[in-house]
């Protein structure tokens, strides 16, 4: 099977489970607006704050993705003779196609929602930059997302004690570099994104590519050599 193909069907089982996530931050959405509404004591905060839950729902979804990703499709895919490489390729492809597009669509819900609050008498305060929050999300969804893949293929490789370690090293990584870096706290804390553009540093988007990059070549390392177990 060739890389083009193995995209195509990666981003079909993106598509299935997009369908429901989508149907799931809707049906959230509605009801944060109707709590919103009929309980005006509830102190939601901002705009940004009431609907960071759907940052941590995608978030979740990502993850769950990859633990299927190395859990399920990986052997599935070596019965049909699919290379590792290519496997890999196609996942790494496929995955920032879903990553753009569920950082996009969370944009999109938000300025939906925003729009919103207004008619029930909630004012939108100090607003987010969407641009940099789109960008942001999506960096912050393949970083976690390849560190999943990484911590994963730890897992399956050489059992719990190294996926437990591994997992442990992770949190204790992004725990230093949030407090090193405060303009990197929301890689701690998905739903602190976006940060407010006078606190984002330049460098910020580098960084977290750099570290993105390093958990995609580690995973590729650890993924490569995997004994298939079905």
């Amino acid at each position: 099977m060739s890389t083009r193909s193995l995209i195509k069907f990666q981003l079909k089982d993106y598509r299935r489970g997009s369908l429901i996530l989508l149907s799931v931050l809707v049906l959230v959405d509605i009801a944060m607006v109707l709590l919103l509404k009929f309980l005006p004591s509830m102190d939601a905060g901002s705009a940004d704050n009431i609907f960071s839950v759907n940052r941590n729902i995608i978030t979740i979804f990502s993850i769950v993705s990859m633990i299927v990703t190395v859990a399920i499709t990986f052997p599935l895919m070596s019965s049909f003779s699919v290379t590792r490489r290519n496997f890999y390729v196609s996942t790494l492809l496929a995955l920032l196609g879903f990553c753009i597009s569920a950082a996009l669509a969370e944009s999109i819900l938000y300025l939906i929602c925003r729009a919103v609050l207004p008619s029930i008498g909630l004012p939108v305060e100090v607003d987010r930059p969407l641009l940099l929050s789109w960008y942001m999300f999506t960096l912050t969804l393949l970083e976690i997302s390849m560190a999943t893949f990484l911590i994963g293929s730890c897992f399956y490789r050489f059992k719990l004690v190294i996926g437990i370690l591994s997992a442990i090293i992770y949190f204790g990584l992004i725990e230093l570099i949030s407090l090193l870096l405060p303009s990197l706290q929301f890689m701690d804390v998905s739903a602190l994104l976006p940060l407010p553009s006078e606190t984002f540093q330049p460098g910020t988007s580098v960084l977290m590519w750099v570290i993105t990059a390093l958990f995609a070549v580690t995973g590729w390392l650890v993924y490569r050599r995997t004994d298939i177990r079905m």
